[in-house]
């Protein structure tokens, strides 16, 4: 069966149909833009931002060194003869002025006794002598005695009291002698070594054995000192100690007297605040090291005189320019970084030094506040690539993901 259309259906199926037509192109030109914007949507790589930040840096000096006391003396007998008694042995801790050892004084003892003998007849001449003087004075001025006279009773006078003087002087030298055969502990320390027993018989070296000089050591060559076994015993004085440590000569600049520091001890497993107390001017030309010392506070003695330890010096701070270690990109010589521009991502060289394992000093390259890219698709990145920056709290999860998988 057909249907016939009358004039005006005919015509609003041809309006129906031009519209049709003219719809359908801007139909698909809609689809393809909605497309291209999200092709480029997909393509831009998301990334975060890390920027470079200014700071003051500490930068430790580390140096190795050896733990020394603050007194060696190695002691001697202050009077020659034979060892007759040691008091003490090796680790004993004694006070200033104990008796340490003794050297045999029987003829000392015996000399003493004749020497105050001496001086007993030497102060009974001089009382006959001064009696002598009065009466011939006194009958001089009767006319009884002549000048002469009166000048031979001061001269016999004047003999008699020089005299008593000498027995005098000797005999203070013998007692002198009598007290030094014990010798006492010359400072509150520790006897870290005996080198002979009772019997031994020893010089006194002329007179100068044991000298030495604080923080380890004699300064009269073979007088005992730091080990030569020419003394009977060493004691050191470790209720203070230093570490004496070398650090390279390019740090001098950086150091002073009371720049502080920490010693660290590995072989107690402990470590001390201290500071520099002694800055020694002489460089080591063989390994062009200076030496510092910085005292610990030793009352328990647990610090040994010998152990090594490890010093760190922290100079005055000075102003850096810190970026994180993970924006970083490139080989040694060649360093980069990645920076937002305009959406896409544009290279730009650095030259960059390592301050620790999380971060790096920018040299060049960046100022201050800039933002270098980072994040887990740092990788993917080249210049000109697009990208699209993530939040600061996303940013903020993701530097806290990378903490926590980054090994300690």
């Amino acid at each position: 069966m057909k249907f016939a259309l009358t004039t005006g259906q005919r015509r609003l199926a041809a309006v129906i149909f031009v519209s049709a037509a003219f719809l359908a192109p801007l139909a698909g030109c809609g689809k393809d833009e909605k497309k291209a914007e999200a092709e480029k949507s997909v393509d831009a790589i998301a990334m975060f931002e890390t920027p470079a930040i200014a700071k003051q840096l500490i930068e430790p000096i580390i140096g190795t060194g050896t733990i020394a006391p603050a007194k060696t003396t190695t002691l001697g007998p202050r009077v020659t003869g034979i060892i007759d008694k040691i008091d003490v042995y090796v680790g004993a801790r004694v006070k200033e002025g104990d008796p340490l050892f003794h050297t045999r004084d029987v003829e000392i003892r015996l000399r003493v006794a004749e020497l105050e003998n001496q001086v007993k007849l030497a102060k009974a001449e001089v009382r006959n002598t001064s009696r002598a003087f009065e009466r011939a004075n006194e009958l001089h001025a009767s006319g009884f005695v002549s000048n002469g006279g009166l000048d031979n009773a001061q001269a016999a006078k004047d003999a008699a009291n020089a005299k008593l003087g000498i027995a005098q002087a000797q005999l203070a030298s013998a007692k002198q002698m009598l007290d030094d055969c014990t010798v006492r502990a010359p400072f509150d320390g520790v006897i870290t070594r005996r080198d002979v027993d009772e019997g031994k018989y020893m010089a006194t070296m002329g007179g100068m054995m044991g000298m030495s000089a604080p923080g380890g050591g004699s300064d009269v060559p073979g007088m005992g000192g730091g080990g030569g076994g020419g003394g009977v015993l060493q004691i050191m004085k470790i209720d203070i100690v230093a570490a004496i440590v070398q650090i390279p000569e390019t740090d001098l600049k950086r150091i002073k007297v009371g720049t502080k520091g920490k010693i660290v001890i590995d072989s107690m497993g402990r470590s001390f605040d201290s500071y520099v107390v002694i800055l020694n001017d002489l460089i080591d030309t063989n390994t062009r090291g200076v030496e510092v010392r910085l005292p610990i506070l030793n009352a328990d003695y647990a610090v040994k005189p010998g152990l090594f330890a490890r010093a760190e010096l922290y100079p005055e701070p000075r102003n850096v320019l810190a970026l994180k270690r993970s924006a970083l990109q490139g080989t040694e010589n060649s360093r980069y970084v990645f920076v937002a521009e305009n959406g896409v991502a544009k290279r730009v060289p650095v030259k960059v030094r390592q301050i620790d394992a999380e971060s790096v000093e920018v040299l060049s390259g960046l100022s201050e506040g800039q933002r270098a890219l980072t994040g887990p698709n740092l990788p993917l990145l080249a210049e000109g690539i697009p990208v699209k920056i993530e939040t600061v709290a996303a940013n903020t999860a993701e530097t806290e993901a990378d903490a926590a998988s980054t090994p300690q």
